[in-house]
Parts: C-alpha cells; sequence; structure tokens
C-alpha cells in the first residue's frame, strides 16, 4: 500500500510541475520524508527529478531553443554537483545539539 501511495504521490506531482516548470522537489521530498529516512527522501527525490526531466526532453525536447538550454543547464549540472557534494559534507557532521524528551533522544543536525 504504501509503495501504491508513493507513486501515486509521484506522478501527480510530476503531472503538476510539467507546466510549471519547477516545484517537483520542493513538492515531492516532503511526502518521501514521511515513508523514508530524509537521506533516502532526497535520493528518491532525485531519482523522481531526473525520469521527469528525461521524459519532458522527451516530449518537448525537439522545441527548445538550444542556447536557451545551454544557458541554464550547464549552470544547474554544475551547481547539483556541488549540492551533492556538500549534503555529503553535512550529512557526515556530529549532531549540532542532543535532548531527551519523553524518554527518547532527539538529535539536531544539519542536514
Amino acid at each position: 500500500m504504501i509503495y501504491l501511495i508513493i507513486c501515486t504521490v509521484s506522478l501527480i506531482v510530476s503531472a503538476l510541475t510539467l507546466f510549471s516548470g519547477f516545484g517537483l522537489g520542493t513538492l515531492l521530498m516532503p511526502a518521501f520524508a514521511l515513508f523514508f529516512p530524509l537521506e533516502v527522501a532526497i535520493g528518491a527525490t532525485a531519482f523522481v527529478h531526473l525520469a521527469n526531466n528525461i521524459f519532458k526532453v522527451v516530449l518537448v525536447g525537439k522545441r527548445a531553443d538550444i542556447r536557451v538550454v545551454l544557458t541554464f543547464a550547464i549552470p544547474a549540472s554544475g551547481m547539483a554537483i556541488v549540492g551533492a557534494l556538500l549534503l555529503n559534507y553535512f550529512s557526515g557532521m556530529q549532531p549540532l545539539a542532543e535532548y531527551v524528551l519523553a524518554g527518547k533522544v532527539f538529535s539536531i543536525v544539519t542536514l
């Protein structure tokens, strides 16, 4: 049942953002974070994002202006790599603080 919910949410969010051109990660990542640990939710969102972008290229790629695509794609690709490296760096940091509430230990982390 969980897989059906996750796939349905992914499909609906991808369809919504097809027309706007942005917002997939903003809408999908919190939904994934309800079912998966945060690192997995971010990775799963990235995978759906890649699949959605490939679908868009196949669907409307022939009508795209190559200069505009390159103007946005080259910096976006570089910044995606920088973002992945930063995410990896921050995920390895020690918790900023820890506290106990109702017998459970909670940590405040940079991620």
